[in-house]
């Protein structure tokens, strides 16, 4: 497919980005000229010449056909928002409508604020060409759909505001901490910095509404985007999710073993269906299928899944702890598969999924794949890990506990205690707060915190480099929960972070004490398929068993007893512990 840029006007003038195609790429009768088609695989169009960027007015448009929504999609723009940093413009669509945001000096709190106009009622089809337009004239802003007014705010004001950062894309949105590929097509794209009227936005529709006879048409065929996935579990409780690469109307059919309490549950209009299973029975094994059926009466059925809920407090049971999981797929599949053939009860992950978590392909193309079969078949709770960047999609794929952060959840004798370590845990920070608050309450008679950052690490360089000089030997925002974690008498402390495997002694008061008298135990379990990372090269005062490969670690845990494994990613247990209660306090 070629591409023909035109050449940038002056600023007075409006630009105008027209789009060519090889014949074997057109999508539209030939006298309509061609168009430029996104896979949303490819990268936007990157502007470099950021000096005609309209000032003070401008007006935007696109005669744009979505393929696949997204709720931060950009046809064209230029913008940072990223946090409390909110700045420049962008002309884009969500799941259903078409939006356009714009940041000026007259709402700026400091950090510039945008403002987000969505096309009210009017809903995009797939496959459909629309004439999108938005005007701001330095005091109001009009968003335009097909000719016609659908929107609009004077809550932006005077000069537009950028930084020399922000890049100017077609075809994608993107700032510091995202990237959302557009999938869908282009005929062309004008920026003008003079804000147009009424009257001339419906000319211009007119003057293209040829595409407008056209009968939908979508370069995307229906199959599984992410495919199913089990979180939060409970006794009586499953959440089962999955996304399609199309808008479906979905349907969850579920069953006990034996047939009885048979459920179905309906979903529809979205791409990423989550469903939650309620009045089941506790360690039972139920069956489900998913159902997908697109705008066109297509339809895709999963294979015929299976289950277990939740133990209660006198069953037995067993989770993988795994982390690190964001690079080498093949690493990760391969760690993947090793722990689902110890068909365990649960997982839990000590953070960085992904290796970026504003990246959606890093998710559908990288995590969700590597993990299956396991994660259809064995509910997962995670915790946040750097590369996660505390992004959307972080929470939009993941169900689980309020406030979804930090949570925690029980899970058999055991509870969990999942912490976000990227977030203050001082003294009175709200988590940490939270945290003692709940282990305080905590009935349970094993308790196990997991959070990212480890306490307690005996790596080379990432807490300073000890080839060199010295190191903290763990992170100090996460050093704050030792002395809560010791109060409330919590057994092992799962962390990712550092791509290796270390077992610490048991620690309290700063030193090695006895498990059975109140010390914790530190587990970096980082092997899920990050690149490796190396050891200090002198053993640390509180350094146990350390392992320099890719690995789970598995649990049994029957009443009392705790039978401790590590794994590496070919199945050789290379780390064994036991741990029995029997007659103790803690």
């Amino acid at each position: 497919m070629s591409v023909l840029l035109l050449s940038l006007l002056t600023l007075a003038q409006p630009q105008h980005w027209d789009f060519t195609s090889s014949p074997e790429d057109r999508f539209a009768d030939e006298s309509t000229g061609g168009g430029l088609l996104f896979d949303g695989s490819a990268d936007p169009i990157y502007i470099e010449d950021k000096s005609s960027l309209p000032e003070n007015a401008m007006t935007v448009s696109a005669w744009v056909s979505i393929d696949e929504p997204n709720r931060w999609g950009g046809i064209i723009g230029c913008i940072q928002d990223n946090g409390d940093l909110e700045l420049g413009w962008i002309l884009g669509y969500n799941e259903s409508q078409f939006t356009m945001a714009l940041s000026t000096s007259g709402a700026d709190d400091g950090n510039g604020k945008l403002t987000y106009l969505d096309s009210g009622d009017v809903i995009y089809q797939l496959g459909q060409w629309y004439h999108v337009s938005a005007t701001y004239d330095g005091k109001t802003l009009q968003l335009y759909v097909d000719g016609k007014r659908v929107n609009q705010t004077e809550s932006q004001s005077g000069s537009i505001l950028y930084n020399k950062e922000m890049p100017f894309t077609i075809g994608g949105y993107e700032d510091d901490n995202e990237l959302n590929k557009f999938d869908g097509r282009l005929k062309s794209v004008t920026l003008d910095a003079r804000a147009s009227s009424e009257k001339a936005i419906s000319a211009q529709f007119e003057e293209g509404s040829t595409l407008k006879s056209f009968d939908p048409w979508v370069n995307t065929e229906l199959d599984w985007l992410v495919m199913p996935y089990i979180n939060w579990p409970m006794t009586t409780e499953m959440s089962i999710s999955f996304e399609t690469t199309l808008p479906t109307d979905a349907e969850l059919q579920a069953c006990h073993e034996t047939g009885r309490c048979a459920q179905t549950i309906q979903s529809s209009g979205k791409r990423l269906h989550h469903f939650r299973l309620t009045g089941l029975e506790p360690n039972e094994k139920y069956f489900y299928i998913v159902k997908a059926t697109d705008f066109r009466g297509n339809t895709i059925e999963s294979p015929r899944l299976s289950f277990r809920t939740a133990p209660e407090t006198e069953d037995s049971f067993t989770f993988i702890a795994i982390g690190d999981t964001q690079a080498q797929a093949e690493v990760v599949k391969r760690v993947s598969d090793v722990a689902y053939s110890h068909r365990p009860n649960l997982v839990v992950h000590a953070g960085d999924l992904v290796t970026t978590g504003s990246n959606k392909s890093h998710w559908t193309g990288h995590f969700f794949p590597a993990m299956q079969p396991l994660i259809s078949r064995v509910p997962f709770m995670p915790v946040l890990g750097n590369h996660e960047q505390d992004a959307q999609h972080y929470y939009d794929y993941m169900v689980l506990p309020e406030p979804e952060r930090y949570y925690s959840f029980t899970f058999g004798n055991a509870e969990f205690f999942m912490i976000d370590g990227n977030r203050s845990l001082a003294e009175q920070s709200e988590q940490l707060n939270w945290l003692e608050q709940s282990l305080a309450k905590s009935k349970a008679k094993w308790k196990f915190a997991v959070l990212h950052q480890p306490p307690y690490t005996s790596d080379s360089n990432d807490y300073g480099d000890t080839y060199h000089t010295t190191s903290t030997r763990g992170d100090m925002n996460a050093r704050n929960i030792v002395s809560v974690l010791e109060k409330y008498g919590v057994d092992i402390c799962f962390s990712g972070h550092v791509h290796d495997y270390e077992r610490t002694f048991p620690i309290a008061g700063d030193k090695v004490i006895p498990w059975e008298d109140g010390g914790v135990m530190y587990v970096t379990t980082a092997g899920g398929g990050g690149h490796l990372e190396h050891f200090d090269p002198t053993n640390t005062w509180f350094g146990h068993k350390k392992a320099n490969c890719h690995h789970l670690v598995y649990i049994a845990i029957h009443g009392d007893i705790l039978e401790f494994q590590a794994i590496d990613e070919f199945g050789n247990l290379f780390d064994i512990i036991t741990l029995n209660k029997g007659g103790l306090s803690r």
